[in-house]
């Protein structure tokens, strides 16, 4: 279970040996350490050291999150959840051209996930233009074998092929994202991806529960004993968990089905979007946040199968970290 505290003038406090949240104009309820495994905060939540001390004493994260749910801290014991050889390999990796080949699998996933989104709306809304959605699908089949073909012997030249990697890549997603606003109510659609900051709705929708899968992504690395700031594909940057960046590639589709079912099926109420400041462009509102979060949670926390494996969708992000983690120790250089 993860706590997820965005109410301004919520408290996270200590009662019985147990995490006692209480929202500002509810009553307060009691969890037991057993059952929570991550507390995230936003501004304006109050959290007593008890709380604080008793999450790092039994090795739970608490992450602090923006207003658009990115995570920019982290109240944790310091300790990784391996040993540091794996950490030691992830940096050689990150500087080798093995470590492109392994961005080149991500990449291929991260594709393929987007065909899969668009070929299962096609399948389900048969009254929909279909060459439109065909040709999206066609340019990021092509993409796709392009990663596909790339070798060791051309990852020797680390710069050109990042780029390439970049180009391949965002010539996939702009069909990706074309063919997801066709999908939508008129509504939501939108004439192309913005990020921070959002200049419509459906963007800044997304970019919200892209901030919740960042955040799980961040922790499912620590765990694993992985460095969530040492990148490969994307380059370091001060204070950025790079390594995050690379790796939430393959869980994106899983946070736009969430955002295209709450569209399409107009679970969103009419004061779920604001506009508090131009430059800072659209933000998802606090009464739309908490139907946001537990539509998310209800989704990362339903079995499916995954390589083999019926887990929630949330155990396999720990399960994909801990097999990279294996990885990274047994390669060699």
């Amino acid at each position: 279970m993860q706590l997820y505290l965005d109410s301004y003038g919520a408290s996270l406090r200590v009662k019985n040996n147990m995490f006692w949240v209480k929202p500002a104009q509810s009553e307060g309820k009691l969890f037991p350490i057993r059952e929570v495994n991550a507390i995230f905060l936003t501004k304006g939540v109050h959290a007593s050291t008890d709380a604080l001390l008793l999450a790092i004493e039994h090795a739970i994260p608490v992450l602090l999150i923006n207003g658009i749910g990115h995570p920019i801290g982290q109240v944790w014991g310091g300790q990784y959840g391996s040993i540091a050889t794996i950490r030691k390999r992830q940096a050689l990796l990150s500087t080798h051209p093995q470590g492109l080949l392994w961005i080149r699998d991500l990449l291929v996933q991260k594709l393929e996930n987007q065909q899969g989104v668009i070929q299962r709306w096609v399948d389900h809304n048969s009254s929909f233009d279909t060459e439109k959605f065909d040709a999206g699908i066609r340019v990021i089949f092509n993409m796709t074998q392009k990663f596909r073909q790339v070798t060791l012997a051309e990852a020797e030249n680390m710069a050109q092929m990042q780029a390439s990697f970049r180009g391949w890549e965002g010539t996939a997603s702009r069909h990706y994202f074309s063919s997801l606003s066709a999908m939508l109510p008129a509504a939501y659609q939108f004439s192309k991806r913005s990020k921070r900051p959002a200049y419509d709705n459906f963007n800044a929708l997304l970019n919200y529960l892209y901030g919740v899968m960042y955040a799980q992504v961040h922790l499912s690395l620590i765990k694993a004993g992985l460095d969530p700031y040492m990148g490969i594909l994307h380059a370091d940057q001060y204070n950025r968990p790079t390594f995050v960046y690379d790796v939430i590639e393959i869980y994106r589709h899983w946070m736009e089905t969430v955002a295209l079912q709450l569209c399409v099926e107009n679970k969103l109420p009419d004061n779920a979007f604001t506009i508090p400041d131009p430059k800072i462009g659209v933000w998802l509102n606090r009464p739309a946040k908490s139907i946001v979060v537990n539509s998310c949670f209800d989704f990362l926390n339903k079995k499916v199968t995954y390589k083999g494996l019926v887990r929630k969708r949330i155990t396999h992000i720990d399960l994909d970290a801990q097999r990279w983690a294996k990885d990274f120790q047994k390669m060699t250089f």
